[in-house]
């Protein structure tokens, strides 16, 4: 059954018990589910009210055609001579409808840009982490039990110290964060810097242990990087490393936003926080979302625009890998994608 199909049949009360039950517990885990289905109902709720506007413009139709006949005049207000109570009566009546009906017009309009064009955030919300947690309890494993994480995403390496870059929109308002990947297990990250306004955060791994022996084989680019040009992703929108590929779409991003890419990369909840990276293997962005309903549209904060930020708002304290020659230009993608996967990361957030 289709999600607008199920959302329908909930708010008309057609569920059997079981199916509502279910209903409510997606409800309640998935975000994007639960954005979905409240963007549904308003623009029912839209529509309903267009309706209930184009009945009353009828009525005072009926109404007006009753008291004063097809062929009523016109009076103009623009006449200084007197206008008869009936002539104010018909032009209050028009005037009502006409606001009303523009109204319930501009908030149907609103209720379908909100629908089609808002911006999903690609935090990945209560990800099935039973697998794991199975794994762990199995007799003989050697896997530690974890808990479900409330929130994942994916986050990157921003130089040699130990600094990751991820999204704001993950680690907001957590109480502890880990990172992980297939090189490295789950450790502990705190947050040390955020920018809501581009959706950035800032983590530190301080076990030295880990750290010490980072070599980051990218740097950031502060160049603009052409429309057309292949792009491609890396991240955790599920259990695995995932890569994505396509090209540079746009030089802004949502709501014209010069301070994003647009690229046509499918991605998916799980990928924010991951880097946009050039053919040299240069990061040119981090990934901030997509448009709703929309596939294979992507945005990624600029690269310049992440060392500008952390620089004032770190006061130069934290170092951006930067790079003036690309370290892995000439290099073959499949190598590429070897060397960065050590320091992209899968961040779990609690």
């Amino acid at each position: 059954m289709r999600n607008v199909d199920l959302f329908d049949n909930y708010l008309n009360g057609t569920l059997s018990a079981e199916e509502k039950t279910n209903f409510e517990i997606q409800l309640n885990s998935d975000e994007v589910f639960a954005k979905a289905f409240n963007e549904h109902k308003e623009l029912i709720a839209a529509l309903n009210l267009h309706n209930q506007s184009l009945e009353l413009k009828a009525k005072l139709n009926s109404i007006h055609e009753k008291e004063f006949g097809n062929d009523a005049k016109v009076i103009s207000i623009s006449k200084k001579e007197k206008v008869k109570h009936f002539g104010r009566t018909a032009l209050v009546a028009a005037c009502t409808a006409f606001v009303v009906v523009m109204g319930a017009i501009a908030y149907v309009n609103q209720g379908v840009r909100n629908t089609t064009s808002q911006i999903t955030e690609l935090g990945l919300k209560l990800k099935a982490s039973n697998e794991g947690i199975v794994e762990g309890i199995k007799e003989g494993s050697r896997n530690p039990v974890y808990a479900p994480a409330n929130m994942e995403g994916s986050a990157f390496a921003l130089n040699n110290e130990g600094y990751i870059i991820t999204s704001f929109h993950i680690v907001n308002g957590s109480d502890s964060v880990f990172v992980q990947n297939n090189n490295m297990g789950r450790t502990v990250a705190k947050v040390v810097l955020t920018d809501p306004k581009l959706d950035l955060a800032v983590l530190k791994i301080d076990n030295k242990a880990i750290t010490k022996n980072w070599q980051v084989p990218f740097s950031f680019s502060a160049k603009t990087t052409d429309i057309a040009e292949k792009v491609f992703t890396l991240g955790y929108p599920r259990k695995d490393f995932v890569y994505g590929e396509g090209n540079l779409s746009s030089q802004s991003g949502f709501s014209n936003d010069t301070c994003m890419y647009q690229i046509s990369i499918p991605v998916n909840p799980g990928n924010s926080g991951g880097p946009l990276l050039d053919e040299q293997g240069s990061v040119i962005g981090v990934i901030r979302g997509k448009i709703t309903d929309a596939e294979a549209t992507g945005f990624a904060v600029k690269s310049r625009e992440i060392i500008k930020a952390i620089s004032i708002l770190s006061n130069d304290s934290i170092h951006v890998a930067n790079s003036k020659k690309p370290m892995l230009k000439g290099v073959k993608r499949t190598e590429q994608v070897k060397r960065i996967n050590p320091y992209v990361f899968n961040v779990l957030v609690y």
